[in-house]
């Protein structure tokens, strides 16, 4: 599962003077199943494929549903997955069936990472989600967590994907917008992933106490984990 460490020194554990602790999803707290593979990418995305079957099945051909599926990214930058289903008028309730049917088929859950949001949340912190996902993708990973579901998380007090903070965890501009949520000094912020630059390095820039790093050597059969919406850091 990989060891967690602090970018300041320590074990994981003994990092508890801080109030607020942001976490990452991807290669944190959830990661793909070995049958994942990448040329399963449509546009860079795993789910978009969903959205290109359920057009063929009303009637339009494959490679023009795939540029619609194109077009919508392009138009709309920072998208959530509520845009295809409105922009292609699909049936929100069969189409919310088959993107969750997905996430319980490919993703797969780090339980040392969940029971550490557990810890924190019991200890009373207050937890947030900084991720290279959209709103609705960071839900359905959370949920297989058993963290949150499409409404929200009951532990996350924030969940902050790229359609709302407008950007990848990559670009500086994002962090920044992101500490801006939290009400207080960033010195009592304590940043949770598996990223040494995104997680670490450049929240820290921006006065963020510290990190805590799970070693995870998350490259899982040539897909980084964190790429699955690189269209937003392109």
């Amino acid at each position: 599962m990989g060891h967690a460490g602090s970018e300041e020194g320590g074990d994981a554990e003994t990092v508890k003077e801080y109030q607020y602790y942001i976490f990452d999803i991807d290669g944190t707290l959830t990661r793909y199943r070995e049958s994942v593979r990448q040329e399963n990418f449509l546009h860079h995305n795993f789910l978009f494929p969903i959205f290109r079957d359920m057009l063929v099945e009303r009637g339009m051909a494959s490679v023009e549903a795939e540029r619609r599926i194109g077009q919508v990214t392009e138009q709309i930058p920072f998208w959530d997955y509520t845009d295809f289903i409105a922009e292609f008028q699909l049936p929100p309730r069969e189409t919310f069936r088959r993107l969750w049917q997905w996430h319980v088929e490919n993703i797969e859950v780090y339980p040392d990472a969940v029971q550490l949001v557990h810890d924190l949340a019991a200890a009373g912190k207050t937890l947030l989600v900084v991720s290279n996902n959209p709103y609705l993708g960071c839900c359905w990973k959370l949920k297989r967590c058993g963290l949150a579901d499409e409404f929200g998380s009951h532990v996350f007090a924030r969940i902050l994907g790229t359609n709302i903070l407008r950007g990848c965890k990559c670009e500086e501009g994002v962090w920044q917008r992101a500490l801006c949520q939290i009400p207080d000094d960033p010195a009592r912020i304590c940043t949770v992933g598996d990223n040494p630059v995104e997680d670490g390095e450049i929240p820290r820039r921006y006065g963020v106490g510290n990190t805590i790093l799970f070693d995870r050597k998350a490259i899982l059969r040539g897909i980084d984990q964190k790429k699955e919406h690189q269209e937003h850091c392109n």
